[in-house]
């Protein structure tokens, strides 16, 4: 799915509780108390 993302330049949303899986996107977010915001690097 990267692979294609890349090749085709597009944007997927992937939702998982997998905070690993997470950074290794080019981009993460959390829903903290119903606020977006970029994934803590802890």
């Amino acid at each position: 799915m990267l692979e294609l993302n890349r090749e085709i330049g597009t944007s997927f949303v992937l939702v998982t509780h997998d905070r690993a899986l997470a950074r290794t996107m080019d981009r993460a977010m959390e829903l903290v108390g119903g606020v977006l915001r970029p994934l803590a690097t802890v």
